[in-house]
């Protein structure tokens, strides 16, 4: 087994990286908001049979990210059903591509132990829950150290320009994942370049072809479809992000110590401990002087950007691990590990997995798991809702993958509605006017008294199907289920 395990080390990591990624990948419900927003929007897809236009419902577009993550989740649940682990599959899949690319990586810059980046990889706690959770920043990741690894085999293995029009291809790929923020690591390369003299070598009109083919055309047809949307992608999601603390996200001073120091020591656990207890046996080769420049870049470059951005979440910087994991992969690739070190790294992924197998069970009681409130309202209902109608409340946009319903969110009073990203998608009593079917509200037993008058107003029967009280004390508010008139055929 040793032996097969020495000569096949790749397979290994691959067979491993699997089986961890997809443990328990459909044992948790959907957390909202996000991952009720990003598994909706993907659904859309399907139900409108339209992979360009990106919707929350058939009344609001959803354009906060491209369509990449979104073409994948879709793609899984329409071969795999409607469940939790078709709908992370994707982000598991991102995991697994990037042990591989670690492993290959590795063989570049630690060469005496080309395996130990995949070990650190495997065994990132960030990287293994990032995996499970649904969100463009993992198939980000993937992407972008794809296209790292195409300019890495360029710079510092054989020198094939090939490569660099695989760069350019990634980089697309990463574009269609998460926008602007996709080619940071691009701007490190380009710096990395002009340091050393090279900069002409990135000019590649195939790969660049491949770039503008892949990264943009899906921009230009939905900016040509929907009128106003480039303003949006200027305004909101590039503009703003960078210099609008608008978006309430960390914008604080200190908000690059809060968000993404914890996320990166995470991320870099436990690598920094076994650095730390072979601190003193650990060195970079003298050799490898451009290498660690170029990963220092590759992680510092990008980290700065984030940093002066006025828009900050721990997952921003997911991207950020691999580097960081190389940089103290190079200085411990002369340690010769001993057995105890490496049977204490397996009690460590299995711990990781552990925690998974647990973590379903501590969701569940969370107010914001969708499968939860979807069990607790299910009996409630007289048959499958075609729409569901949260009145000026959180909407569940994960509840589309329980019920296949259209999730919708209206308020009492008309809203400015954005081309994209809207907070509401339309009043109350336009909601009573259109016909219905199959349609529930839900609301909160706050907001009943209204929500009655408002009925009345416009000549409805409302019907009160149930009620149900969160979990968690601090948030235990009465959700009312109600239906209109004889919406339900008996």
């Amino acid at each position: 087994m040793r032996e097969f395990i020495r000569h096949h080390r790749l397979l290994c990591f691959l067979l491993l990286s699997s089986l961890m990624a997809l443990a328990f990948q459909g044992s948790r419900g959907l957390i909202e908001p996000d991952e009720g927003r990003y598994t909706n929007v993907a659904l859309q897809i399907l139900q409108h049979d339209d992979w360009i236009s990106l919707y929350r419902n058939q009344d609001s577009l959803h354009f906060t990210k491209p369509p990449l993550t979104y073409w994948l989740i879709a793609g899984s649940v329409s071969v795999f059903g409607h469940n939790e682990w078709a709908v992370r599959l994707p982000m598991a899949l991102a995991f697994v591509l990037c042990v591989f690319l670690a492993y290959q990586l590795g063989r570049l810059f630690t060469p005496k132990n080309p395996w130990l980046p995949a070990w650190l990889t495997l065994a990132s706690p960030l990287l293994y829950l990032a995996a499970y959770w649904v969100s463009t920043d993992g198939v980000l990741m993937a992407m972008t150290t794809l296209a790292v690894y195409g300019y890495a085999r360029f710079r510092f293995g054989y020198g094939e320009a090939r490569w660099l029009d695989a760069m350019w291809l990634a980089f697309g790929l990463a574009f269609l994942s998460k926008g602007p923020p996709a080619l940071l690591p691009l701007l490190a390369i380009v710096i990395s370049a002009v340091w050393h003299k090279h900069l002409r070598a990135l000019w590649r009109p195939l790969g660049m072809l491949g770039f503008v083919l892949v990264g943009l055309s899906w921009y230009g047809i939905v900016i040509q479809r929907h009128p106003g949307l480039l303003d949006y992608f200027i305004g909101h999601e590039v503009v703003n992000r960078i210099a609008s603390p608008s978006l309430d996200r960390n914008s604080q001073w200190y908000g690059p110590f809060t968000q993404y120091l914890p996320a990166l020591t995470l991320g870099a656990l436990p690598a920094l401990l076994v650095w730390w207890r072979y601190r003193k046996e650990s060195s970079v080769p003298s050799d490898a002087g451009e290498q660690t420049r170029f990963l220092w870049l590759w992680l510092a470059v990008p980290l700065v950007v984030f940093s002066l951005s006025q828009s900050r979440l721990p997952l921003y910087v997911l991207g950020l691990v691999l580097p960081l994991l190389l940089l103290i992969a190079q200085r411990l690739q002369s340690v010769n590990f001993s057995t105890r070190s490496i049977g204490v790294l397996a009690i460590w992924l299995c711990l990781l997995v552990g925690f998974r197998a647990i973590l379903p069970g501590q969701s569940e009681k969370h107010y914001k798991d969708s499968r939860a409130f979807a069990r607790a309202i299910g009996p409630m209902l007289p048959g499958k809702p075609n729409q569901i109608i949260f009145v000026e409340d959180m909407a569940r946009n994960g509840l589309n993958l329980y019920f296949q319903a259209e999730i919708k969110k209206v308020a009492f009073t008309a809203k400015p509605k954005p081309i994209s990203d809207s907070a509401f998608d339309g009043t109350l009593a336009q909601a009573f006017s259109e016909p219905g079917n199959r349609r529930i509200f839900i609301l909160t037993e706050a907001n009943q008294a209204r929500f009655l008058q408002s009925a009345q107003q416009a000549g409805i029967r409302p019907i009160l199907l149930g009620k149900r009280l969160d979990q968690k004390q601090q948030h235990a508010r009465d959700r009312l289920i109600y239906t209109l008139g004889n919406e339900f055929p008996r």
